[in-house]
């Protein structure tokens, strides 16, 4: 695998500027400021290995579909609204599938437990659900179920013959066997409770649409891995609330997937548009902070921190110092937002002179006094350059950044194909290798 320089940025300093080897970015930017255009498809066309682009619209996917291509182009569609498109294979994904090891039932219902309640901390009857959701989980894996019958089992609260499944299997002090009879056996005013919070677990996944989605082939990760394949994952906003299981279900298959196999060389770019709405990770810190040493890239995308705030509570707090890169978009509102990226740009002092007149007598005489500045003003940073982002470095220095959309660099035309990009940018610098002369 060839030294790869993380995620591309623009330019700077007359050369290319990219976050540094391992290392996430964030990219704050209200809607139509280019986050797609300047950086999600460049870094598509860049990148030598497989990536994984979450997005509301179809509008990547197509553009991916009028250009040569190395690698595979695959899309997994919840909400089935996206057309058939020419050299693009759909793929599914069923939770009750990767279910089929009583290990991965597990995961899978901590995974919706996590999903459905990313900010509150596990109660009684979110981890009672999730503990009956597993076997449950793991019994229709193993009698082939599809995901919409799993799901009318759950709802009718029908367990029939899944004990005896388990027990004939495992026998009775397993695991699977002893934690489905303990539930069952709970006073009935509990247990009901307990299939309710389960049912409701299962929510995004009752639309016709995601259930024919989770019905098409699985993605086979070895092959994914193999190339530089694109997994695209559409999902409209009105339909976000009920395909967020399934997507961040993908997503955390896919993270894991990577780490099994990274000294195989498996590595992966996640590039997440709309972030908090279409693929809100309940574990994105966790895959921040230990991905880029695992394989994973994450290039993540929102409108400003209040999304943040919204959807990950305290954890929103520290997203500035758990990227090692920020890029900020002009147009950002939010007053909390500017006022920490203008705390981060840092002060310098500004000498003053101050002249005085005395009361009496003749002449004049001066002072100087220093005040502290910030290097940037809320205006600045709302307002931004035109065709530039503002960046903050891993040691959080501002720079200017010239974007470089792809419809305009012709390195990106789609009369031919890219090489990967540890290849084209092997000599530059990484921009946190920067020196101090790109100051604002």
């Amino acid at each position: 695998m060839n030294f790869d320089p993380g995620i591309y940025l623009g330019r700077a300093q007359n050369v290319d500027a990219y976050s540094g080897s391992q290392r996430s970015t964030l990219v704050l930017g209200p809607s139509r400021s280019g986050k797609t255009s300047s950086l999600i498809v460049p870094n598509l066309l860049m990148k030598g290995y497989s990536s994984v682009i979450t997005s509301t619209k179809d509008d990547v996917l197509r553009a991916m579909s009028e250009r040569p291509r190395n690698g595979s182009l695959l899309l997994f569609d919840p909400s089935g609204t996206v057309p058939e498109l020419p050299r693009v294979t759909r793929i599914g994904y069923s939770p009750v599938r990767k279910s089929l090891s009583w290990d991965g039932a597990i995961l899978v219902s901590r995974t919706l437990t996590t999903i459905s309640r990313p900010t509150l901390k596990e109660n009684h009857w979110s981890e009672r659900a999730a503990a009956l959701l597993a076997p449950l989980l793991h019994v229709a894996a193993l009698r082939g179920s599809s995901l919409a019958e799993f799901c009318s089992l759950v709802d009718a609260r029908d367990s029939t013959g899944v004990a005896d499944t388990l027990l004939e299997r495992y026998g009775a002090h397993h695991a699977s066997h002893s934690l489905l009879t303990g539930i069952l056996a709970t006073e009935e005013r509990e247990l009901s409770g307990i299939w309710s919070s389960a049912s409701g677990l299962l929510a995004g996944m009752r639309t016709d649409a995601a259930r024919q989605a989770a019905d098409q082939s699985s993605l086979d990760l070895d092959k994914f891995f193999a190339g530089a394949h694109q997994l695209h994952i559409v999902a409209p906003s009105r339909f976000q609330a009920v395909t967020t299981p399934l997507i961040v279900g993908l997503l955390d298959y896919l993270v894991h997937g990577t780490y099994d196999r990274y000294h195989q060389g498996a590595r992966l770019l996640l590039a997440l548009d709309e972030l908090a709405n279409v693929a809100p990770l309940p574990q994105l810190a966790s895959i921040v902070s230990e991905g880029g040493g695992q394989g994973v890239l994450t290039l993540a995308c929102l409108q400003d921190l209040s999304q943040a705030r919204a959807r990950w509570g305290e954890q929103a707090q520290g997203f500035l110092s758990l990227f090692a890169s920020t890029v900020v978009l002009p147009g950002i509102a939010d007053r909390a937002t500017l006022e920490m990226i203008r705390n981060l740009g840092g002060t310098y002092f500004q000498p003053q002179r101050s002249l005085h007149r005395p009361r009496r007598g003749r002449g004049k005489t001066s002072t100087t006094s220093w005040h502290e500045r910030s290097r940037l003003t809320i205006a600045q940073i709302a307002a931004g350059r035109p065709g530039y982002a503002l960046g903050l470095t891993p040691a959080k220095e501002a720079r200017w950044i010239k974007l470089t959309p792809w419809f305009n660099d012709p390195r990106f035309s789609s009369d031919r194909t890219l090489q990967p990009m540890a290849q084209v940018l092997s000599t530059e610098r990484p921009w946190s290798e920067f020196s101090h002369s790109s100051e604002l």
